[in-house]
């Protein structure tokens, strides 16, 4: 007997034994090979099995609508069967995972998955969907994470908009919050891909979960800058400079002494760039006597017409408690003003301090990658040394690359740009002073060190 006719009389014996148990009506052996059926793939005859267990055990197991979900997942993403039975198959398990076994999974994020289902397969209405998700976000943030249901979320958002069911501020104010969140999401991100490779630099090597852990890590991080590109190009020219300010401009006088409208005008603005504008500073300085705060000293600070000016108001707004975007801000500005002035130390630590404030922001690494490279023949006291600067440079080009994933493939690039002006393999052999796994320190003001590979 070959294996498929032993497989297939298997299988027989299978269908046989659920057929005696649907007799019988017992719940625990149908609900048992089920879902061995469906653990082994085997979803043609797991399909088969589904709707008589639907019937006669509703209630049984969560697991039916799990391996349910599965099942009708697996044919609509293989085209199998009626594309309209799939889709509503799908959207029978996902409600009944979370009607009838709301202990048993998490309802927030099947909440998402079905509500963007909905909106994918065309069913249902589209206020229903955006409020589906509308509630989640709301109420439950942390698990608002599913990349397509946040695409989702604003898409239907915006039509929403268009339908006049929304007004414009509150399509803005959806657009903060979830940009808010997606920033936040990838910085979780970010922080765990930082943490592993110190841990790499430090011990020379990770496991085969860690570097696996990475991988997975980059490879949501990927994901939600697709979110964020989406996002801001579903929001179109609405929230450009040249539409914003007439927007504002026209309730200006009327709403000068509204501290909460101020401070919307100045946050928008702000996450535009529109700092440059006269209704800007117009409403910096209006907010600035309502309420001074760090927002107000962030605003001072933009427009600040010295150096020592400006500073004063940015050091003062995180004093005051800028969020953590803010002062990723702050410091990067500051790192680019010392860095024009030839003061790359300081400039390094305000690159730094950007960075840990946004994690997921990777070029301050990459601008430091360029400082260190440039500075090759000031540091390091022998040819080899100096060279070897370069592959400290290589370093930060590769962790923006993995943390930020907008700018992957130039800080790919640039590391091995610069990977190709340090030692190669027979420089290292013929050198006497340093081995391969040596470690290079620094003295210069890159003040960090390098471990030769």
């Amino acid at each position: 007997m070959n294996l498929k006719t032993t497989f297939l009389t298997l299988i027989a014996v299978i269908s046989i034994a659920f057929a005696k148990a649907q007799e019988a009506g017992d719940c625990n052996v149908m609900l048992s090979i089920f879902a061995e059926n469906a653990k082994a793939k085997n979803y043609d005859e797991a399909l088969k099995q589904l709707e008589p267990l639907l019937d006669k055990c509703p209630k049984a197991s969560a697991a039916i609508y799990q391996y349910g979900e599965i099942i009708y997942s697996h044919r609509l993403r293989k085209k199998i069967g009626v594309k309209e039975d799939n889709v509503q198959g799908l959207i029978d398990m996902l409600n009944g995972e979370i009607n009838l076994f709301p202990e048993a999974v998490n309802v927030s994020k099947k909440k998402v998955k079905l509500a963007s289902k909905m909106y994918k397969y065309g069913q249902g209405e589209q206020t229903e969907q955006y409020l589906m998700l509308e509630d989640v976000f709301t109420k439950d943030p942390e698990n608002f994470t599913d990349p397509n249901g946040m695409i989702t979320y604003f898409k239907l958002a915006e039509k929403e908009y268009k339908d006049k069911k929304i007004d414009l501020q509150k399509l803005f104010d959806t657009y903060d919050a979830l940009t808010e969140r997606i920033e936040q999401v990838q910085d979780e991100r970010s922080t765990i891909i930082q943490e592993l490779m110190d841990k790499k630099e430090t011990d020379g090597s990770l496991t085969e979960a860690e570097e696996m852990k990475i991988t997975y890590q980059e490879k949501n991080l990927k994901n939600y800058n697709i979110v964020m590109k989406s996002v801001n190009g579903t929001l179109g020219q609405l929230a450009d400079c040249d539409k914003l300010i007439p927007l504002y401009e026209q309730d200006f006088n009327e709403k000068q002494s509204d501290e909460k409208w101020l401070g919307n005008v100045l946050r928008r603005l702000q996450s535009k760039d529109c700092t440059d504008a006269p209704l800007y500073v117009r409403s910096v300085k209006a907010l600035h006597v309502l309420k001074p705060s760090w927002k107000t000293a962030y605003g001072l600070g933009n427009i600040a017409t010295t150096t020592s000016e400006k500073f004063q108001y940015w050091d003062q707004a995180i004093s005051l408690g800028a969020d953590k975007d803010t002062q990723s801000k702050i410091h990067y500005k500051k790192a680019e003003i010392a860095k024009s002035k030839g003061q790359y130390g300081t400039a390094k630590r305000e690159y730094l301090a950007s960075n840990a404030a946004k994690p997921s922001f990777g070029t301050p690494f990459l601008k430091i990658a360029n400082l260190i490279a440039n500075s090759a023949n000031s540091c390091g006291a022998t040819p080899f040394e100096k060279r070897a600067v370069n592959w400290l440079a290589a370093r930060y080009a590769d962790k923006a690359g993995r943390v930020d994933a907008s700018i992957k493939s130039r800080a790919a690039q640039t590391a091995a740009s610069y990977r190709g002006r340090a030692p190669q393999k027979n420089d290292i052999f013929m050198n006497k002073e340093y081995n391969s796994g040596d470690t290079i320190r620094f003295n210069c003001w890159v003040g960090d060190s390098v471990r030769i590979p």
